[in-house]
């Protein structure tokens, strides 16, 4: 290889690398635009739906459904699918925000079957709150049952180490025991407690949901 193509594949890598270089650059600001409030999709998403009211209105369209209830209930619980489409558009909302879902019947539904859905759905997120609460009092109340252990196992180890001296493998045993119950109650309390809390809140937000129907009031860009 003569020393002008080296130095030829020595340029090449070079503008690779500056290439990259400036790639990653790119990549950082778009990332850094992204968590930008100002810029941040689920603040935008959010806006989208809350309107002059401070409410936000998920409207759900039944004109194209033959009916709404499961085809299994007889006509005493809502199609999941419905469910399945309000959980995805009030995700994103902070619980915080007043929620209204509105049912586009296109005028075809009488006052008592519009009660019906309503009292449905309403019971729905009601019992699905209730459900997430004892859930989430039982992982507590677990949570304080492992740290208690956690706190005696490493009591104990401390204990039989000053007063009988090091027993090698049994120490060892007892050690990992206690900290895996003191790291599987820090677990519930702080990591997997966080996103428990956010599913109560959020079915919270839509079990005290106002419900309406007709054709939506609000449709925005």
């Amino acid at each position: 290889m003569t020393s002008e193509e080296k130095r030829k594949i020595k340029e090449l890598r070079k503008e690779k690398k500056t290439e990259i270089k400036e790639q990653n650059i790119v990549f950082a600001q778009k990332i850094s635009k992204l968590l930008d409030r100002k810029y941040r999709y689920s603040i935008r998403y959010e806006d989208s739906l809350v309107e002059d009211d401070g409410k936000a209105y998920i409207n759900v369209d039944l004109t194209k459904v033959e009916t709404p209830f499961s085809v299994y209930s007889y006509n005493r619980r809502v199609d999941p699918e419905i469910y399945a489409y309000i959980d995805s558009a009030a995700f994103y909302l902070r619980a915080s925000v007043p929620v209204v879902i509105n049912f586009d019947d296109g005028g075809r539904y009488s006052e008592e079957l519009k009660e019906k859905i309503k009292k449905a759905v309403i019971r729905h997120y009601a019992l699905e709150f209730e459900d997430r609460m004892h859930e989430h009092r039982r992982r507590i109340a677990f949570g304080w049952i492992a740290f208690i252990f956690g706190l005696l196992f490493l009591t104990t180890t401390i204990l039989l180490n000053v007063f009988i001296g090091d027993m090698n493998i049994f120490f060892e045993i007892i050690t990992i025991l206690s900290w895996v119950f003191i790291w599987q109650s820090i677990d519930i309390f702080f990591f997997a407690g966080h996103e428990r809390r956010v599913d109560i809140y959020n079915s919270a937000q839509l079990a005290v949901a106002e419900v309406r129907f007709g054709a939506p009031e609000y449709i925005k860009k």
